[in-house]
């Protein structure tokens, strides 16, 4: 594994890991992540799962995870719906465009679901597979009226098992391009989804375990934390030479990257 200064296992407080392309690739898990995973609990590092997901439910993606063989919990994943609902003040009226994991996530914070755009003080937006141009309207509408404006993520794509697929971003992007306005965005690389994960770690430095630069590792070195980059999803070997910010560890997988985190202790 190469790496530049960084800590040591005794440093770490908690681990925040990814999901796509770290712990799996589609429907697959990655060979070692599992093991992997466990070996940093019996360390005593606390592990949270992280993902710009805002379609799943923590329950289903847990259920996902259990599916591949890891022992995993809801409350140790953090979806970008989740860190998107805690942004918006309990008791809101939302207008939400996207999928039972963003829905569930705002009627948990405590807040009404409407669809007339008159009533609307937030519009939420994320991944729709039932996106239609009413939907966009209503959103537009809102927006106009001045209803707050805030993203699950902007991903403008994502890998599906057919093939590429537009994501959340493009949703947000029309409702920014109708209206002129900005989104405050949840997912990674901004702040309050690497925040809402560390809030669920016990408190000390934390470590970000992800395969893209400019997601997983800018948004996780902007807050100083470290990183590590494992090269088991989008980013090839090829490319760790040009990669900003530099990651503090670079690794073939995940399985890897613990061994040496470890000692050999794992």
């Amino acid at each position: 594994m190469a790496a530049r200064s960084g800590s040591r296992r005794s440093d770490y407080a908690g681990v925040v890991v990814d999901l796509d392309g770290v712990c799996y690739r589609d429907n697959e898990p990655i060979a070692g992540a599992r093991d992997a995973v466990e070996s940093l609990r019996r360390a005593g590092i606390a592990v949270v799962f992280a993902t710009n997901n805002a379609t799943r439910t923590p329950e289903q993606t847990a259920d996902k995870l259990r599916g591949l063989g890891f022992v995993v919990a809801p409350d140790e994943i953090m979806t970008s719906a989740i860190a998107a609902a805690d942004m918006i003040e309990p008791g809101s009226r939302c207008m939400v465009i996207g999928m039972q994991g963003l829905r569930d996530a705002v009627t948990a914070r405590g807040c009404e679901l409407v669809d007339d755009p008159s009533l609307a003080d937030v519009v939420v937006t994320g991944l729709d597979r039932e996106l239609t141009y009413d939907k966009l309207v209503r959103g537009t509408r809102a927006l106009l009226a001045g209803a707050r404006f805030i993203a699950s993520n902007a991903d403008h794509s994502f890998p599906a098992a057919d093939g590429i697929s537009p994501g959340a971003g493009v949703i947000m992007a029309a409702l920014e391009t109708a209206t002129g306005r900005s989104a405050e965005v949840a997912g990674k690389p901004q702040a309050p989804l690497f925040e809402a994960a560390a809030a669920r770690l016990p408190a000390g430095p934390v470590l970000m375990v992800g395969d893209k630069v400019e997601t997983d590792i800018a948004g996780a070195a902007a807050l100083g934390w470290d990183t590590a980059l494992v090269l088991t999803g989008v980013t090839d070997r090829d490319s760790v030479g040009s990669a900003s910010p530099v990651p503090t560890y670079v690794a073939d997988d995940l399985a890897a990257l613990v061994r040496d985190l470890l000692g050999g202790d794992s």
